[in-house]
Formats: C-alpha cells, structure tokens, sequence
C-alpha cells in the first residue's frame, strides 16, 4: 500500500498503520513528509528531529522479528492543511529470554497536506504502560520491577578491571544502599573503608602477592618448577583484582549489640553493596582469599574489634564475565518439608 493524492487522513493512517504492522519502509514513508525537518518523540523521551533519523529508527525496528503491534484508533481530526490522529498502539514482542514484553503508548500523529496528500510531520509517543511476563508464566512485571531482576541475574564477580575513576557521588549512593541492609535489631554494625590512594593500593599489592606466595609455601611445600608457576599465576591474580580504582572493606563491629549476628548483618551490606554498583554498571567481587583478616588489620590499622567480611574491588570490568553454571530452579527448592530419608 502508498500513499497518493486525494486520500482522507483516516485513509492515509490505515497506510501509515498497516505498513509499520508489514514492516514496510517504503510504504510508511509514502505518508511521511519531505522535509528534512521532523519531531519524534520517542517513548523512552528521546527527540529525534530529522527525517533521516526517523527513517534509521524504523529501519532498525523491522530488522527484528517476533514482534506485534495492533493499533487502537483514538479520534481522528482533519483540518484544511492540517490535521492529527490520536491511536493507542500495543506493540507485544518475546524477549531473548522467551519472556513477553508488552508497551502501550499513545501516539499523536500530526498530519500536513503536501501535494495534495497528507503527511505525517510529528509523531509524539506517551507510553501508558509496560510489563514483562516470564516464559513459564503468566504473571506479569512491571518495568522497575523487570530492572530490579535484571541487575541480580547480571551481577557477576570481576576480577580485571579499568582504570577509569569512579565519582564521588557513585560511591556514596552505593553505600547509602549497602548501609540500608537488614540488621539484627537494627544495630548496624558495619563500617566501610574506602581506599582510592594509589600509593597505597600499590603497597597492598606487593603484601598480598607475599601473603599468598607465603601461604602456598607453607601449606604445599612445592618443588622449584612448580614453585615458579604457581607465584606467576598468584602475580597474575592478584594484580587484576588490585586493578580497579576503588575498593571497600566490609566491616563488622564484633562488640555490636548482638555480635553473632554481626556477620550476617555485614554479608547483606555486602550484597546490596553488589547490586548498588552493578545498577551503575561497576563490577564487584567479594574477595578474601587475597586478602587475609590479620593481615589487612594490620596493613590498615584497623581495630582488633571489627571483622573483615570482604575486600570488594569496584570499578568498570574489562569485560563483563559470561554467567556461570548455575543449578536449575527446581533442584533447589523444597516445599513444606524434606522427605524423609530411607533407611
């Protein structure tokens, strides 16, 4: 279907419609204007003002598949030289994960008659709603709450990072959220050092590779080829977990009001610490190995009371690790009790 002279407006929208539903270029753009000139404002707030990049936007839509979009007209107004159609358009498409996503926005289509034809000169989007449902259900998310899931499947442990500084301002939002973790009894124990000195991180580095050169010594004995190996890949390890520009240690004040509690308390600030950086787009890693207790107490003065939960790096990953083999859902979950064991 195109566009030509001396269709209705209402027409010309049943061709600007069905060519989008078609994923055809050339029809819809039979009913877009001339001009170089164009508003679109897309439903995710973007403004895009020149023909060419409407055009690119809608070229990159019809190259996915699995996607439908049926549309609700609203009203229909022609003037003279001017009119505008208003239509809820319910665009449904299966997400990479076999989930379905559904957007609902209103469009405003504003049309201008250009040789004797109408054209479409702004298309103005005001999303209504979205939601996402799970390929093995039909319960329907939100978009926050789809975010929320989103940034837990995607944490991952980094262990090489960039260089590239982080703000002030991120450090301080992603403990905010760490310091809001549950608590027992509200006591909060935890304490959270911050180290960005590269001296001083340079230092630790040179200790932790002894540390671990050490410990290796001690607990295997090894010969001198495999001695060599092994304090390679320890250089190795150690220099891409002490390559990010901040780091955090997690700390818990062993004399708290509920000390057994404390540890527990401290492993949840870690958590939402790890889920903080990652909705900002900074890896993490809750590292201790590296990094023993007696050691990094005395490397950074730290007080006999407080434990160490963990030593997390925060930073941009040099490249953001694949997901892990993880245990299917159902081997993991139990309902109302165990079986009881056979004898």
């Amino acid at each position: 279907m195109r566009n030509r002279p001396g269709l209705s407006l209402n027409e010309t929208f049943d061709i600007y419609v069905k060519s989008i539903q078609n994923s055809d270029l050339e029809g819809l753009f039979s009913t877009v204007t001339e001009n170089s000139d164009f508003t679109f404002l897309t439903t995710n707030g973007e403004l895009i003002d020149k023909r060419m990049k409407y055009y690119e936007f809608h070229e990159k839509w019809f190259e996915r598949e699995g996607w439908q979009m049926p549309v609700e007209l609203v009203e229909v107004r022609e003037g003279k030289q001017y009119g505008y159609v208003t239509a809820v358009f319910h665009y449904r498409t299966v997400m990479p994960d076999s989930g379905k996503y559904s957007l609902d926005s209103y469009f405003t289509l504003i049309f201008h008659k250009e040789n004797d034809m109408w054209k479409v000169v702004a298309d103005l989007c005001t999303p209504i709603g979205q939601s996402f449902t799970d390929k093995d259900a039909d319960v329907k998310i939100n978009e926050k709450q789809y975010y929320l899931f989103n940034i837990l499947k995607n944490r991952r442990t980094v262990r090489k990072f960039k260089a590239t500084p982080i703000p002030d301002a991120h450090i301080k939002r992603i403990l905010d959220a760490a310091r809001l973790a549950p608590t027992a009894g509200n006591q909060q124990p935890w304490k959270f050092l911050v180290i960005r000195d590269r001296d001083r991180l340079g230092k630790l580095k040179k200790e932790a590779m002894a540390w671990q050169i050490e410990e290796y010594k001690r607990s295997r004995k090894p010969d001198k080829p495999e001695f060599e190996s092994v304090r390679e890949s320890i250089r190795n390890a150690v220099n891409n977990a002490l390559s990010a520009p901040v780091y955090i240690a997690v700390l818990v004040d062993s004399e708290a009001e509920y000390p057994d509690y404390a540890i527990y308390d401290g492993t949840l600030a870690a958590e939402n610490l790890f889920i903080a950086a990652r909705s900002l787009g900074y890896g993490t890693g809750f590292f201790t190995s590296f990094f023993p207790e007696d050691k990094m107490r005395e490397f950074f003065n730290i007080p006999e009371r407080y434990r160490l939960i963990c030593f997390t790096p925060v930073g941009e990953p040099e490249d953001w690790p694949d997901m892990p083999d993880k245990k299917k859902l159902e081997d993991v979950i139990l309902y109302e009790s165990f079986e009881p064991e056979k004898r």
